[in-house]
């Protein structure tokens, strides 16, 4: 019997056809309960990835592939030629081609002639800090391609270039707890489109540049506690999360540790974006003026995604 499973994607609204890491919240949560069985990831009613996307969309695969005969992705219907076209460029089948099947015709989509534009980092898998600086460097040259001041662009690559550190360590750390142990994803695209969460929550026209990071390790909270001093911090996962965004806060204690999400959540918000934080079942985002914190379905490792508008009209 096979399994399919569903997303949530938006049908108005800006976020329509968006697929973003919440769209995946069904189907990881039906992916907690397979047995083997072979399953089919419905695709259908996406129009758009977005980094955010193609990191959960990566992080649920490593998570789909040790518990199922066989994965397949459904794109072949609506808009699916066009998002697939997308997920090609990014090096998506790169990365999983012969690990899923799909109902697309891949290789006429392998033939199209790349090139890169200058404002995008493809999907890429990490495992150790000696592949960080790569990613790194290329984050700076989409900064630099929109218009951020070289000051800017060292403050931001240096803290990314920590959350970036850690996501390898805790990925490869997963590999003790059970969790999925591909080590961590990153995806970065710059846009021009509608910029939201602003100080007031308004939208607006202007650039962005997304940043997402996604790892498979055991989570904030877990990581957290291991460290006797964030004790009463941990008591459920937001609490973690928001702990997490205070300056100084490791697992290890370690001077100098601790200062990456801090930083870059300040960056963001006072350039009018923000930085999501996701583990476990919490979810916290933080913006300029204030911090949201909602309970969401459990995701299996940790999840980063900056907002760095440039421009705003």
């Amino acid at each position: 019997m096979v399994t399919r499973l569903e997303i949530d994607v938006h049908s108005r609204g800006a976020m329509s056809g968006v697929l973003s890491l919440g769209s995946l919240d069904p189907a990881f949560t039906t992916a907690s309960g397979l047995e083997g069985e072979p399953v089919v990831l419905d695709l259908d009613g996406v129009d758009f990835v977005e980094p955010a996307g193609i990191c959960g969309l990566a992080t649920l695969l490593e998570y789909l592939i040790p518990r199922s005969e066989n994965v397949e992705l459904s794109l072949d219907s609506g808009s699916g030629r066009d998002v697939a076209a997308y997920l090609e460029r990014m090096d998506f089948f790169r990365l999983f081609g012969d690990r899923i099947s799909t109902d697309t015709d891949l290789s006429s989509l392998e033939e199209r002639r790349r090139h890169n534009p200058g404002t995008l980092q493809e999907l890429v898998n990490f495992q150790t800090e000696g592949e960080i600086p790569g990613i790194v460097q290329r984050i700076a040259e989409i900064l630099e391609t929109m218009g951020y001041k070289m000051r800017e662009r060292v403050d931001i690559c240096s803290t990314l270039s920590e959350i970036c550190a850690n996501a390898a360590e805790h990925g490869v750390a997963g590999k003790e707890s059970g969790a999925p142990a591909f080590g961590a994803y990153a995806a970065v695209q710059a846009y021009n489109h509608v910029v939201s969460g602003g100080s007031r929550g308004d939208r607006r026209d202007g650039e962005e540049v997304i940043v997402a990071i996604a790892d498979g390790g055991p989570g904030i909270r877990e990581t957290l506690a291991r460290n006797p001093a964030n004790a009463d911090f941990t008591a459920s996962d937001n609490d973690a999360l928001r702990h997490a965004l205070e300056m100084g806060v490791s697992s290890s204690g370690e001077v100098g540790r601790g200062g990456g999400l801090t930083l870059v959540s300040q960056i963001a918000a006072r350039a009018g974006g923000s930085l999501s934080l996701r583990s476990g079942s919490g979810r916290v985002t933080a913006y300029k003026d204030r911090t949201n914190s909602r309970n969401v379905p459990a995701f299996p490792g940790t999840f980063v995604r900056v907002s760095l508008p440039r421009g705003l009209a």
